[in-house]
């Protein structure tokens, strides 16, 4: 009997353990969402290649996905970021926004004609008329269903998964039109604060700050030679460098300073070689609408 009650006891320790230690089980999926990506084999590659990606000791970048994962999904839905989840990425690009009764949502444009079934400014409409909107179906009838998100919503998400698995996926959040002390809270409320990034204008650096201090704070940076003002007059966490403006002489001198390197690589310049010669030149993070070209570049 004692024997078997030292089994029960080390049984469920361990099993306590894999949850503290976060050694959950992989992120799951909703079942339609995983079924639908079943017929993507581009997404399989991709899942692929972040895997071994991730299975290195230490990644040779941060990986952010622009408006979430929105080469598989709409961008900026909560379908796109469960597959950004899915893919184990760090940060998930997320812009949010007001509707004309203040309530904070996801949504890049300004206006609703790009990527809802919707028609002008965002600002004109109540949520619950904005919420009526399908923001899925421009992408794909499957995604008919997906509603542009509320802040809170998008916040649940995260700290839902982070809450369980190892890897833990942050926003970097870019500030289009934003209620400051709601954004903050909303943060803090699901413990995403700390670890979150916040691409803003020079302006909002003290809006922010005056209600989270210790939040990390992501400015544009202008030229090279707007450098040392940014970093002396702000000191933010990091910079968002101009892919063009990225070089190893600048990137060395920001982290001589403290203060790390992120940079939108689209377009044109989102190929493996140019990938590669940023992750040379010693790039904190890219932000890229295609995952598979960071795992290819940092492999190579």
């Amino acid at each position: 009997m004692k024997r078997l009650l030292t089994m029960i006891v080390c049984s469920l320790f361990v099993a306590g353990s894999s949850f503290v230690f976060g050694k959950s089980s992989e992120f799951k999926l909703p079942q339609k969402l995983s079924d639908y990506l079943a017929s993507k084999p581009e997404y399989a590659k991709t899942k692929a290649e972040m895997t071994t990606f991730r299975a290195t000791k230490t990644p040779a970048v941060g990986v952010a996905v622009h408006r979430a994962a929105n080469e598989f999904g709409p961008e900026n839905t909560l379908a796109a970021m469960q597959i950004a989840l899915d893919l184990e990425v760090d940060y998930i690009e997320m812009d949010v926004r007001q509707t004309k009764d203040g309530k904070s949502v996801i949504l890049h444009d300004g206006n609703l004609n790009r990527t809802t079934s919707g028609k002008g400014p965002l600002k004109e409409l109540n949520f619950g008329e904005a919420r009526a909107l399908s923001a899925g179906s421009w992408f794909d009838p499957f995604f008919v269903s997906e509603k542009i998100p509320t802040l809170e919503e998008a916040c649940k998400l995260l700290s839902e998964h982070n809450e369980e698995f190892r890897h833990k996926t942050y926003f970097y959040v870019d500030c289009k039109d934003i209620n400051v002390q709601v954004l903050i809270e909303a943060l803090s409320k699901y413990k995403l604060l700390e670890g979150s990034v916040f691409y803003v204008n020079e302006q909002q650096i003290g809006q922010i700050r005056a209600v989270a201090p210790n939040a990390k704070m992501l400015p544009g940076l202008h030229g090279p030679k707007d450098l040392d003002r940014m970093i002396d007059s702000y000191h933010p966490y990091a910079l968002d460098v101009n892919w063009e403006n990225l070089s190893k002489e600048l990137i060395d001198k920001a982290h001589a300073k403290g203060v790390k390197i992120f940079s939108d690589g689209f377009g044109g310049d989102m190929n493996v070689e140019s990938y590669q010669k940023a992750i040379k030149a010693g790039i904190d993070v890219i932000s890229t609408n295609k995952v598979s070209v960071i795992c290819e570049a940092a492999a190579k």
